[in-house]
């Protein structure tokens, strides 16, 4: 890391390790994304010190965060958070989030495949993602990577705006990921990341 990546539009981007001296950028990455992109999320990104917050976990060794950038603007984001308790320590959680105008482009498969790969070095066998039942691009997307396994939790969560929906949980093996991700990008060296 870094690398540097090409978009089948033709943008360039690089994509890195995010640190706590990301603060800055984070924040106008978050604050910058439309208001119907923040309402998924789980917690509010536009807040400093829950952005701080979440780039202090890096130091724990249980959460991993990746940014794109074209240029110096930071066009997405991707994470792999690795649960504290021993028992579950083979699970990770992902998440993506793309800059409107880069969406549909690539860029969240991208994401993907990097934090894929970044799970196969820190030994999870089994990744989940948890998004709301209206985030449907998010699941098609998980859907194209090869996730199977769905759960549905009724009126679970709440969205930013406090509107009650149901949580989707989808899961899958990473073993059965490969396949999926190697049709797009071909064989992966996962264990020897390309600089």
């Amino acid at each position: 890391m870094p690398k540097t990546e090409t978009l089948k539009d033709g943008t360039t981007l690089t994509i890195r390790e995010l640190s706590n001296q990301d603060l800055d950028t984070l924040m106008k990455f978050f604050t910058g994304l439309s208001a119907d992109d923040r309402n998924y999320l789980r917690v509010d990104l536009t807040n400093r010190k829950t952005v701080e917050q979440r780039l202090k976990f890096i130091e724990f060794g249980y959460h991993f965060r990746l940014g794109a950038f074209r240029g110096d603007e930071m066009i997405g984001e991707a994470a792999l958070e690795l649960p504290f308790e021993e028992w579950r320590r083979h699970q990770g959680e992902i998440r993506v989030i793309v800059a409107s105008d880069l969406q549909r482009k690539g860029l969240g498969m991208l994401l993907m495949r990097e934090i894929y790969c970044l799970a196969l070095r820190k030994n999870v066998d089994t990744v989940v993602c948890w998004m709301m039942k209206p985030q449907l691009a998010a699941q098609s997307l998980c859907r194209k990577m090869g996730f199977k396994g769905e759960t549905i939790l009724p009126s679970y969560v709440r969205d930013q705006a406090g509107e009650m929906h149901d949580l989707v949980i989808m899961k899958a093996k990473l073993t059965d990921l490969m396949s999926e991700i190697e049709k797009y990008y071909g064989k992966i060296d996962w264990e020897h990341p390309t600089p």
